[in-house]
């Protein structure tokens, strides 16, 4: 039996600062909203007890309404070993997508793929000084091999 998807309302913070919100009055967890959570889903059966419990914040258009977020990310961080290894054939477009990347977990693993490979020092460099660049604590990127066990 197909389990049918619930409606939900969706508010969103409309001021620069965090905000508490309440599903119902006697809700004593509640919810932030902040930077990093912008917005809350309420399903359409408790939209009157949510509106109630945030009459003030509503009023005073701390939280308006919303359509649904999106939450498809698109970034430049999600390489996997393949599209690794078809980087690593062409210095020009490992190059450019170097530039791009600022995770270092996604570095590390285009290094260790690089060192895994035997490609040249160049390679390996412009990996390492993209790391550099970033700032990154030595010992942060623990190669495959000193891993002791995990895989």
């Amino acid at each position: 039996m197909e389990q049918e998807a619930k409606k939900m309302v969706y508010f969103k913070r409309n001021v620069p600062y965090t905000i508490g919100v309440r599903f119902h009055s006697q809700d004593t967890q509640g919810f932030v909203l902040n930077n990093v959570q912008s917005w809350v889903a309420v399903p359409v059966e408790g939209l009157k007890d949510f509106k109630m419990a945030n009459k003030q914040v509503i009023i005073e258009g701390l939280i308006v309404e919303t359509d649904e977020p999106n939450v498809d990310w698109v970034t430049v961080n999600a390489l996997e070993i393949p599209e690794i290894d078809e980087l690593l054939k062409s210095y020009l477009k490992l190059k450019a997508a170097v530039e791009k990347v600022d995770s270092p977990a996604i570095l590390g693993k285009i290094l260790e793929r690089a060192k895994e490979q035997n490609k040249s020092e160049k390679v390996i460099a412009l990996v390492q000084d993209r790391i550099d660049v970033l700032d990154i604590d030595e010992g942060v990127i623990i190669p495959r091999g000193e891993m002791q066990g995990v895989s």
